[in-house]
């Protein structure tokens, strides 16, 4: 069996069409955030980067081609949910996504080796942890499994 394991420390990296009951829209609609006032960011470690890209233009996949959700084992962690900002900040004496540093640290507390739902708890703590210390951190981080895994499958082997 193929094992995927998704990391994704992105804004908007819910997958669609992961798991048959629990669908996420294949495009998501374009988020009006408005004029940001980054003076009034200026005391957050946090602050969001905006970037606009046109609408490229969408291809299909030929329903004949594809069906059904994916067979393999999917395993896919997303740093927040769709209506929330993922954020990047200094941490240990360099930039990165809080998330990914959050996955790390959760895999290095369980010796390399636990399942999906272990890993996504320890994450959401961790998380937890730095918005309390951190003000512009608020972000959820979210666990998708194919309809072919468990979460109690190892995240990665």
């Amino acid at each position: 069996t193929v094992k995927v394991t998704l990391l994704l420390d992105a804004c908007h990296s819910v997958v669609p069409n992961v798991h048959p009951q629990h669908v996420a829209p294949p495009m998501y609609s374009p988020i009006k955030r408005g004029r940001v006032d980054y003076s009034k960011l200026r005391n957050y470690i946090a602050r969001p980067r905006f970037l606009y890209l046109p609408t490229l233009p969408v291809r299909h996949t030929p329903k004949t081609l594809v069906t059904d959700p994916p067979r393999c084992r999917v395993y896919a962690l997303s740093a927040c949910q769709l209506f929330e900002y993922c954020s990047e900040m200094p941490i240990e004496g360099t930039v990165q996504g809080a998330f990914t540093w959050g996955f790390i640290k959760a895999l290095a507390a369980n010796q390399f080796r636990c399942n999906v739902t272990t890993t996504h708890r320890v994450i959401v703590n961790i998380m937890k942890d730095l918005k309390q210390h951190f003000k512009g951190i608020d972000q959820t981080p979210v666990a998708q499994i194919s309809q072919t895994a468990t979460m109690t499958d190892v995240v990665i082997e």
